[in-house]
């Protein structure tokens, strides 16, 4: 079977950078940004990808995860949104000149969209449009219903185990101590997969990845450890005082989503002010919005895509 993509690592800032192209016959091109931090959505590209490809879709592995990570073994703790930040800029370059365009729209997912949203602020004549999905806006509120919602989920399955796992995480959470607050997402991060909305077997899905090796998985694996610094930065994020945008902006929420809370992104749209703006909501969609339900997704960006012509 003849693939639709390609992949090739790029020097970006000193290290050989993995990028996956879905290439397509239009000018505008999608830049994914992943989040965790340390989980790259290139693994479950090729599961979205039938409902995107009406546009070119890079996907590329940040410093310190993925096969990035597994091609430099990059320290971490030199990782810093600071140093992800210059490795992003000069990545919006690279795709511009690749696909001769200057028609790129940056979709932020998770962690990913801190990343975006602090691109966009910095340089926000660079790509036509921002979308975050998994929108994060202040980070120790959504923590807080990140944490409450699961205690809640996991007290009504009464697995022991996992009670006892969940017990570790001080009720005061996320206002605890760094080291409480890296542990606790730890803890979290790994009760998520389990217990996260919908019936996707995500594990599966990463696994059926045409790009995922024996290697993959175990980087995957210590994406937590070897993204600590990164959590440890996530933890004074704010933006909610930030309404002024210079560039479209649009959120694409997953209606069941509590790792970020989407209500808490939903809130903070209402108070922006951009030369255009969107919010699409995505029903029966958790935080993995684009894998819980690709369709519905795709036609968001699409629609997207249209409202910037």
């Amino acid at each position: 079977m003849k693939k639709d993509f390609t992949e090739e690592y790029v020097p970006i800032n000193g290290i050989e950078q993995y990028f996956l192209h879905y290439p397509a016959e239009a000018e505008e091109v999608v830049l994914m940004l992943h989040g965790g931090p340390g989980f790259p959505n290139s693994y479950t590209a090729y599961y979205v990808h039938p409902f995107l490809d009406f546009c070119n879709v890079v996907y590329y592995d940040q410093r310190g995860a993925g096969k990035t990570q597994l091609k430099n073994r990059t320290n971490p703790d030199t990782l810093s949104y600071t140093i992800l930040l210059e490795d992003l800029h000069r990545t919006v370059q690279y795709v511009k000149e690749k696909y001769k365009t200057e028609r790129v729209l940056l979709a932020g997912h998770s962690c990913g969209s801190l990343l975006g949203t602090q691109y966009i602020l910095k340089y926000p004549n660079d790509v036509l449009a921002y979308i975050g999905y998994g929108q994060m806006v202040e980070s120790k509120a959504l923590h807080r219903i990140w944490y409450m919602d699961l205690r809640k989920t996991i007290e009504k399955s009464k697995h022991k185990r996992d009670l006892k796992k969940m017990a570790a995480i001080s009720s005061e959470f996320p206002n605890v101590p760094m080291e409480q607050f890296v542990a606790g997402v730890h803890i979290l991060t790994d009760m998520h997969l389990k217990y996260s909305y919908g019936d996707k077997n995500y594990m599966s899905i990463f696994r059926r990845s045409p790009i995922m090796t024996f290697k993959d998985g175990m980087i995957m694996m210590r994406a937590g450890k070897n993204n600590e610094k990164l959590i440890e930065e996530t933890y004074g994020f704010d933006i909610s005082d930030i309404a002024l945008y210079q560039l479209p902006i649009f959120y694409v929420l997953g209606r069941y989503d509590a790792l970020t809370s989407s209500e808490l992104a939903a809130e903070y749209f209402e108070k922006i002010s951009a030369p255009k703006k969107g919010l699409y909501w995505i029903e029966n969609a958790g935080h993995m919005t684009d894998t819980d339900q690709p369709e519905a997704f795709g036609k968001a960006i699409l629609d997207i895509i249209e409202a910037c012509n």
